[in-house]
């Protein structure tokens, strides 16, 4: 059997977790190959018997190279088997919602799925963060466990043990799992005022900073497509995906947002849901808080360390 793990990583965590699962997968002597969602050929996943694609969760569904990457280049792959992975900073949101049946209506037949808590890189969240130290150990292991347990299902669906085919959850048993309902109650105001704030944020290029066009790499690394070339520099137009990877990763730091009102209407939500959030991932057993409550950097926010905060892995 040839297994291939398809990833997309922002700052690192998503890699790691796809190495872990590469590792499950590939301990028993199999073919286990990874690749990031931008060098996949289409043609190429005709080869293999079990792919799966992960990536971060970005504004609580899966980014806009994901969804491209489904839509035009997940061909060829009817019968094949499939999981589904992704990383993120509270809760997975909309995200396995979204790309488990949407590779189904691709062809593949999706044999399992998982997410892992991981430590968060968005600029206005506190730092350290309720989330951060993770992945570690433990989540390694568990995402090596994953791949071996995706390998090993995989084989007995193959020698017709279709009953192993999990049924994915829908409506409200989704949020049962995914979103727990405690966090529900008042959440709705919050999540809407910052959408507002969120999307009335301007970005603007400091051509003093900017070494465009010797440098492009806002450009090159966009995941909505939302920066292109002009004779004046870089140029944001209507598709942004509010990750601001841009900004963070720029390796001039030519890239200015006002945080303040980001940050401010950011923290509210935080505390209306995302805390409740992890609250009730952990009374479940499926967080482990490895920050205490009173190390939230709650007054030094992430956008205060001047970008480059992270590099693209």
């Amino acid at each position: 059997m040839k297994s291939i793990v398809i990833y997309y990583s922002m700052s690192g965590n998503t890699k790691n977790i796809a190495e872990a699962i590469q590792t499950g997968i590939s301990q028993n002597g199999e073919q286990c190959d990874m690749a990031r969602l931008k060098d996949v050929n289409e043609r190429d996943l005709m080869g293999y018997d079990l792919i799966g694609l992960g990536s971060p969760v970005i504004n609580q569904i899966e980014p806009p190279n994901v969804t491209n990457f489904i839509e035009q280049r997940l061909v060829s792959v009817d019968g094949k088997h499939g999981f589904a992975f992704c990383t993120h900073g509270a809760y997975p949101g909309r995200y396995l919602q979204r790309v488990v049946p949407a590779m189904i209506q691709r062809g593949l037949i999706v044999i399992g799925w998982n997410n892992w808590f991981c430590n968060a890189v968005y600029p206005v969240i506190p730092k350290p963060y309720l989330t951060d130290g993770h992945p570690d150990a433990t989540d390694l292991k568990e995402a090596e466990d994953f791949g071996r347990e995706m390998l090993a299902r995989s084989r007995r669906i193959s020698l017709g043990e279709t009953q192993l085919i999990p049924t994915f959850p829908k409506g409200r048993e989704y949020d049962e799992i995914y979103n727990p309902p405690e966090t529900w109650p008042g959440v709705f105001e919050e999540v809407w005022e910052y959408g507002k704030v969120m999307r009335g944020s301007e970005f603007k290029v400091n051509t003093d900073k900017c070494k465009y066009p010797k440098c492009t790499y806002c450009i090159d690394n966009c995941i909505a497509g939302n920066i292109g070339p002009s004779a004046a520099g870089p140029v944001f137009y209507n598709s942004c995906a509010y990750c601001f990877l841009c900004e963070q990763t720029c390796p001039q730091g030519a890239i200015e947002i006002d945080w303040v009102p980001l940050e401010i209407a950011h923290y509210r939500l935080i505390k209306a849901w995302l805390q409740k959030s992890l609250d009730g991932f952990e009374a479940r057993g499926r967080f482990r808080r490895l920050v205490p409550p009173e190390d939230i950097g709650w007054d030094t926010p992430f956008w205060k360390k001047k970008p480059p905060r992270f590099k693209i892995p």
